[in-house]
């Protein structure tokens, strides 16, 4: 997350101390984020503690958070997307995972100076989003946020979705377009991801409202745990169920997703669902 600059809310010099050491600087302007006691507040959303350390924990989680992108042939959409992400996550912490595009989504990512990681061939989503969870690890990330390329997800929701990991009071929170705003979802998705949600709660023993939803936050932790090892859609039900083996704490939170022309022709259909459903059970016996 940017934070260059902050309001004072608060003249508690130990709050005045932590900006300092973190190169913060303290400015007026109404439209800054606003820091107080136990608590900053970002573009509407606050990020709140009930001691100083926990507000510690919580600036140390917004300046080491990492954006993971998946792109495959997104030359569409791209630019847009990260046009929006830019005007909250700093530039470095951005890593576009470019899947063996044939289109112009690797070098319109390149243009917006953010990471961009390219596989030679295509390998899906799970094998994007391995690529850059794992580099976001490697780089430090603390948090990391899982976010589509294809237009669908609003910037306002990632920053919801990450508070309650952010907090510390989740280890992988699910933006959950089903718990949210559905006017836009096409039926047929509805009924598709409550099926493939029934699949997952099958294997995992935990029932997620949204199971294929591509806005996530991880903890570091819950990160490092879940190790992926499918390339294609049955990612999304596979983190539930190595997120619920390991011990995660997992929370959804209500977003709502854009259905535009583009986007609709994107994610599972019923093939995939039954791909998930193999995928999940060799997974389960593979073990």
């Amino acid at each position: 997350m940017i934070l260059r600059e902050v309001q004072l809310l608060s003249e508690d010099p130990e709050i005045i101390n932590l900006l300092k050491r973190l190169g913060i600087k303290i400015g007026k302007d109404e439209d800054l984020p606003k820091i107080g006691k136990y608590f900053i507040e970002f573009q509407g959303i606050r990020y709140e503690g009930n001691s100083f350390r926990e507000l510690e924990n919580i600036l140390s989680n917004l300046l080491s958070t990492y954006v993971v992108v998946p792109a495959y042939n997104e030359e569409k959409t791209i630019g847009k997307v990260l046009d929006e992400l830019l005007t909250v996550f700093p530039r470095e912490r951005i890593i576009v995972v470019n899947d063996g595009s044939e289109d112009r989504t690797e070098e319109i990512a390149k243009s917006k100076g953010v990471r961009v990681l390219t596989h030679v061939i295509n390998r899906g989503l799970g094998g994007a989003l391995g690529t850059g969870i794992e580099y976001a690890i490697k780089k430090g990330a603390k948090i990391i946020v899982t976010f589509d390329a294809d237009g669908q997800h609003l910037v306002e929701d990632a920053l919801k979705v990450m508070k309650p990991v952010v907090e510390g009071k989740a280890e992988l929170a699910i933006g959950s377009r089903l718990k949210g705003d559905i006017s836009q979802m096409p039926l047929v998705k509805k009924i598709g991801n409550i099926g493939l949600d029934i699949i997952t709660a099958i294997f995992s023993g935990k029932y997620v409202s949204d199971t294929q939803s591509g806005l996530r936050a991880f903890s570091r932790r819950c990160a490092e745990k879940v190790k992926i090892t499918c390339d294609r859609y049955a990612v999304s039900s596979e983190i539930i169920v190595k997120a619920t083996k390991n011990k995660c704490r997992i929370v959804e939170v209500p977003i709502k997703a854009i259905y535009t022309e583009y986007s609709k022709k994107k994610g599972t259909n019923i093939l995939e669902g039954i791909k998930i459903a193999f995928n999940l059970f060799i997974d389960i016996f593979r073990k």
